[in-house]
């Protein structure tokens, strides 16, 4: 009997998800995947206690110095195998445990903690993005932890960018704006992330204290095409007329960079400047004294 009701309630949230089909009938897969899902949870858990998760940074690049200027800061969860779990598979069962807030947490403290030390390295103070979730916007004591971090590891004004989506806006605007106004009159940067993929609302665009929108690399890929050239188009001139920076990501020709350049796109990040990476690979790179030298190749990396 037991088994039944679990078996019908995993139906039940499966009919949830699925609200144009009205029902849905129990499949032994469901199960499965619910066992998964919560396997998962449960290593995410451990493993983070473990300290066995990694932050990685990829360098944003100005378009026409070729130069780096700022970082965006990455989570990744290594395995035993040498593998790496995606963080389109695990950030969602994060957020959706609440573990992501105090994920979160650590992930912008090291962030800031690598920040001074890159700055350090290349003798001029540069940039760190974080990419925040919905869970920690609720947590009231969000703002105090990036006041803290921001002093502890003395980060100066604009130096400090935190990357929002559209979903994060809309969950609750008016929180969401209070919150972003008080981090903003900190000199805290506000980008909203994958701008234009989700249901967006130029009403709260106009009301949000953002300071940078990010164009996603969906539409990079899709530059090429003749509608996808129209919406990128109008996405950078929208930006422009509303003061704010632009930066594009998924860049990996030289194609979509001189394309993108003609846009007077101020800044990008993508596979043709580097990939994502550790902090001692990155450091190691920057050493080489392509802080202030073109990441830019010929062909891809």
């Amino acid at each position: 009997g037991l088994d039944i009701l679990k078996q019908c309630y995993i139906a039940l949230k499966n009919a949830k998800l699925h609200k144009l089909n009205g029902y849905a009938y129990f499949h032994p897969q469901m199960e499965e995947e619910t066992t998964r899902r919560l396997d998962l949870v449960r290593r995410l858990r451990s493993d983070f206690l473990a300290n066995k998760l990694e932050v990685w940074f990829q360098p944003q690049v100005s378009v026409n110095e070729l130069k780096v200027t700022g970082f965006e800061a990455l989570l990744r969860w290594p395995q035993a195998d040498g593998s790496y779990i995606p963080p389109s598979e695990f950030i969602p069962l994060a957020e959706y445990s609440g573990l992501i807030v105090d994920i979160g947490a650590w992930v912008l403290e090291e962030s800031c903690r690598a920040l001074r030390e890159l700055s350090t390295l290349c003798g001029r103070t540069l940039r760190m993005a974080v990419n925040v979730s919905i869970p920690q916007f609720r947590n009231l004591e969000f703002p105090n932890q990036v006041e803290r971090v921001l002093q502890q590891y003395n980060i100066a004004e604009g130096r400090l960018e935190l990357e929002i989506t559209e979903s994060i806006v809309m969950d609750d605007p008016t929180m969401v704006i209070e919150i972003l106004k008080r981090l903003r009159s900190r000199g805290v940067g506000i980008a909203i992330d994958d701008f234009g993929v989700g249901f967006s609302s130029l009403n709260y665009i106009q009301q949000l204290p953002v300071s940078k929108l990010k164009i996603d690399r969906t539409f990079v890929q899709q530059a090429n095409t003749s509608s996808g050239a129209v919406l990128v188009e109008t996405i950078s001139r929208m930006g422009q007329q509303l003061g704010l920076e632009t930066i594009v990501e998924g860049i990996e020709t030289v194609e979509q960079l001189n394309y993108f350049r003609q846009l007077k796109i101020a800044e990008a990040q993508g596979y043709i400047f580097a990939k994502p990476m550790p902090l001692a690979a990155l450091k190691e790179m920057l050493e080489l004294g392509q802080c202030s030298l073109s990441l830019l190749s010929t062909t891809p990396k």
